[in-house]
């Protein structure tokens, strides 16, 4: 029997889609994907939708598709219509930020190709509140702004995370039934998440109480909003103009600026607030500066009333 929750959850995240339709879930063979499997087959079985499974061999371990092929057996039995697994070389994939980023960028690349070669509608992925608090409590370790602190969506252009206002523990009960697998990466402490949910989480609910989890997805969702309003405002404000921009508040002028740079070429990663801040200063703070130097060979100067962004070489 599903879940009540997470039946609504689900249902509540594939409204918009119909009868024919094809959904597909992202599957490690954990307890949160394959309970997600799980409710998304009998879901899908109520709105007559055709759940894939899609199992990604990032290849990191020796044992990496031993442990594919049986995620894949498992989607079978829990009746997916289709279940496809997909090799991946993380180590040369795009992205930066370490391994964990590097896996990430090398699995929505393969999920994102096989969407679009398969008239995918959307794909779910089995993240819980528990990870977004985990991913709040990191970005504020790094000294993150509002965009990055507002976490993850629950629907995000193709992919949407039904379980995200659900708890781990919640989710993983559904599925006390099913031999589960736990990748040894989940418990590896070089990894700073891993560190943030066997210890920082934890020590946090026992010196502050319960609740912590909950409360840090919440201030997820209202820096979400927040910073939603200011990107509009941004956008609406957009101008290279000195006098428009000094005109704006700062958390806006920050954006348009930060989107000005990136428009005109700044590589958009290795952008940081440091950068933003110096280029604000031509504006807010003027008293002569020469070019600014921006990541992706990218110079920018106060010029005639204007902030002039120019290549400082051909790429």
């Amino acid at each position: 029997m599903i879940d009540l929750t997470i039946r609504s959850a689900l249902l509540a995240h594939l409204s918009d889609l119909g009868p024919g339709d094809r959904i597909a879930v992202g599957l490690s063979g954990g307890a949160d994907s394959v309970a997600l499997v799980r409710a998304a087959v009998h879901v899908g079985q109520e709105l007559s939708l055709s759940v894939t499974a899609i199992v990604i061999d990032h290849q990191l371990q020796k044992s990496s598709h031993d442990v594919a092929t049986r995620a894949v057996v498992m989607a079978s039995e829990l009746g997916c219509t289709q279940v496809v697994m997909i090799p991946v070389d993380v180590q040369s994939g795009p992205g930066s930020g370490g391994l964990e980023s590097a896996a990430r960028d090398a699995r929505r690349t393969a999920f994102e190709f096989f969407a679009q070669n398969n008239d995918i509608k959307a794909v779910l992925l089995g993240h819980t509140r528990d990870d977004q608090a985990e991913t709040v409590l990191l970005g504020l370790a790094r000294g993150s702004g509002a965009r990055s602190l507002s976490g993850m969506r629950s629907i995000d252009g193709l992919y949407r995370r039904p379980l995200l206002a659900l708890s781990r523990e919640q989710v993983r009960a559904t599925v006390h039934d099913l031999d589960i697998y736990e990748d040894p990466h989940n418990s590896e402490t070089r990894f700073a998440r891993v560190r943030v949910r066997e210890s920082s989480l934890p020590t946090l609910e026992r010196d502050l109480g319960p609740g912590v989890a909950a409360a840090l997805a919440r201030t997820a969702d209202m820096l979400r909003e927040d910073a939603d309003a200011l990107d509009v405002l941004a956008h609406k404000s957009s101008s290279d103009g000195i006098e428009e921009l000094a005109a704006l508040l700062p958390a806006v002028r920050y954006r348009v600026l930060r989107e000005l740079a990136i428009s005109q070429g700044a590589n958009q990663n290795d952008l940081t607030r440091d950068h933003v801040l110096a280029i604000d200063a031509l504006i807010t703070n003027w008293h002569g500066q020469g070019p600014l130097n921006l990541p992706g060979s990218l110079n920018c100067e106060r010029q005639g009333g204007k902030l002039m962004f120019y290549r400082t070489h051909k790429e």
